[in-house]
């Protein structure tokens, strides 16, 4: 199984990266792909291939994380690595940006005993709008600033998900496999 650990999006944010694609998308020459309405995510952990076996000891080890509720709201937008080189079409966090770091690195420390490895990169907060799959000549920063344009809901963040990632011709799908709620 393809799994990961993120914090599941709100139907408020489904909704605004589908509006926002309808709008975006018609302006850009390249090739993206869009995050699909009801996969809006911010993954704090890929964990790859895992037999289910393994699967249980990440939900076990989940389940035992000491999470605390917050509040989140996006803001502004990017690129990684940088405008000349797009490959990520992102929105950025006002608002809890360091409570997710947090939650990434109890992730991290708790997966770290199960035989993942840990990320050799630091943990940037952000929400993947896109993936630029054929970069063409257009104003990336002109759509950079289009996207910031949007006023994203403050929203409560209150758990992690366990997803497992299916693969298919139409994009990923995701399924949940275990919730951990925050208290």
């Amino acid at each position: 199984m393809r799994l990961f650990i993120g914090i599941p999006l709100p139907e408020e944010y489904q909704q605004g990266l589908a509006r926002l694609r309808d709008r975006l998308g018609s302006c850009v020459r390249s090739k993206l792909g869009w995050t699909r309405q009801g996969n809006w995510h911010m993954t704090l952990k890929f964990l790859g291939e895992v037999d289910e076996e393994l699967a249980r000891d990440v939900g076990q080890a989940m389940a035992g994380l000491s999470l605390t509720p917050f509040t989140l709201q996006a803001a502004g937008a990017g690129f990684f690595p940088n405008l000349r080189k797009p490959r990520v079409f992102w929105v950025g966090l006002a608002r809890g940006g360091e409570e997710c770091a947090q939650w990434a690195a109890m992730v991290e420390d708790a997966m770290e005993p199960l035989g993942f490895a840990r990320e050799e990169r630091d943990f940037r907060p952000h929400l993947t709008l896109a993936r630029i799959k054929e970069a063409r000549r257009d104003d990336w920063a002109a759509l950079a600033r289009d996207a910031e344009r949007v006023e994203w809901p403050v929203v409560r963040v209150e758990g992690l998900v366990l997803w497992r990632s299916k693969l298919g011709p139409g994009g990923p799908a995701y399924e949940a496999l275990c919730q951990v709620k925050a208290s």
